[in-house]
């Protein structure tokens, strides 16, 4: 494939997304997370070339260097940090990135919190909720995330609370495409539902805004349920070799 057929393909991926978002969305401007931890690095500024200003990545050190090695090359865009990461890796996030959608437990936040105000920084986090209660994935449980979100402002001063983000169960959970999406939708509904009450606890907050949820599967069921970003990868890459 040409550098001209690539540039083509991936501008097509991208603008086929973002016609889906506004479609599911009435309009609305949804903010796309593009995921590119599986891009190869020749796909990622053509991405941001075609119009793409939020990315994503979930493995630390490389997306840190990722990220450092596009704003060398003068690119600006929104980075983001997604996915749970070891207490020890931590410390890589301040300064490197500008949202990071996986505190999932107290640990994480103290941590952060404790780096970030030794560097005189600040952070938006989302908190990772476990929405399907599954044992191999992180996240705060349901019931649990209002009062883990209440006391942010207090106890971490330096991390912006600006919302939640989940994963639910994958396709592999339920037996039919029906079922996958009758699950999926139950999940993004309680979400929203977590959401609009975490919101309503923190009166005087208008950073609370974001309800990350759905990925290149499910995308379109989330913003229709309630999502206002989401964080779609494989579909952004759709046609392109390797």
């Amino acid at each position: 494939m040409t550098g001209d057929e690539l540039r083509r393909l991936i501008a097509r991926n991208l603008s086929s997304v973002n016609e889906r978002i506004l479609q599911a969305s009435g309009g609305k401007l949804i903010p796309l997370c593009c995921v590119t931890k599986y891009a190869r690095d020749e796909w990622v500024p053509l991405l941001l070339e075609a119009g793409a200003s939020h990315l994503a990545e979930n493995l630390l050190p490389t997306g840190a260097e990722r990220f450092e090695a596009l704003w060398e090359q003068g690119y600006r865009f929104t980075r983001h940090l997604i996915g749970a990461q070891q207490s020890r890796k931590l410390k890589l996030v301040p300064g490197r990135f500008d949202m990071y959608q996986a505190v999932d437990r107290e640990k994480t936040a103290e941590l952060l919190n404790a780096d970030l105000l030794a560097q005189g920084l600040k952070l938006d986090v989302l908190v990772q909720v476990n929405i399907g209660q599954e044992e191999q994935k992180h996240g705060v449980a349901p019931e649990e995330a209002v009062d883990f979100c209440g006391v942010f402002r207090g106890r971490w001063p330096a991390l912006r609370l600006r919302g939640l983000m989940a994963v639910p169960p994958w396709p592999q959970a339920y037996p039919s495409d029906e079922e996958f999406e009758r699950g999926s939708r139950d999940c993004f509904r309680q979400m929203r539902r977590l959401f609009d009450t975490i919101r309503a606890s923190h009166p005087g907050s208008p950073e609370i805004d974001t309800l990350s949820l759905g990925m290149s599967l499910d995308f379109v069921w989330a913003i229709e349920e309630g999502a206002t970003m989401v964080r779609v990868g494989s579909a952004l890459f759709v046609g392109l070799e390797g």
